[in-house]
């Protein structure tokens, strides 16, 4: 009886971990996707925050083979967009600054705490060497950054 009783205790005790451990990591920050985290409805424009990031993106648009573009860093980490694709176009080419600032590094185009990278013009650049020949009105747009991870993007064209 007595032997029964602790059985059926540890069973309760290991239940009640296992519980408490499968509920602790559905709510940890650090498994929520960035992109998940923020979120916008304004076309061209999305705030994203995680765990440690945090990225503003404005002024997106698509025109000619070339993604206008904003990312302001106002996390506490260097960031790095390595990665820009659409359905579309395919994947981008990505060119750095001739400075410091939005270098081209092996990790993509870099984008300090506190400061912006303004892809076009004389800044750095994300071309897409075989831009599709028509575009719907707004685009997905996939950019991967090495800290913030996935994200999508509508992007407007014209």
């Amino acid at each position: 009886m007595v032997m029964e009783a602790a059985r059926r205790t540890t069973t309760l005790l290991l239940a009640a971990a296992a519980l408490a451990l499968l509920t602790t990591g559905c709510s940890s920050d650090a498994a929520a996707p960035a992109a998940a985290a923020g979120g916008s409805s304004t076309p061209g424009a999305l705030s994203v925050q995680g765990p440690r990031s945090h990225l503003e993106l404005s002024g997106a648009r698509l025109a000619g083979g070339e993604l206008k573009l904003t990312v302001r860093n106002e996390g506490k980490v260097p960031e790095h967009l390595s990665v820009v694709s659409t359905e579309q176009d395919g994947r981008a080419t990505l060119t750095g600054s001739q400075g410091p600032d939005n270098a081209l590094t092996s990790a993509g185009v870099l984008i300090k705490p506190g400061e912006s990278a303004v892809f076009g013009g004389q800044g750095p650049t994300i071309k897409f060497p075989k831009p599709g020949a028509a575009h719907p009105t707004d685009v997905d747009t996939i950019l991967i950054f090495s800290v913030s991870g996935l994200v999508h993007l509508t992007t407007p064209t014209g």
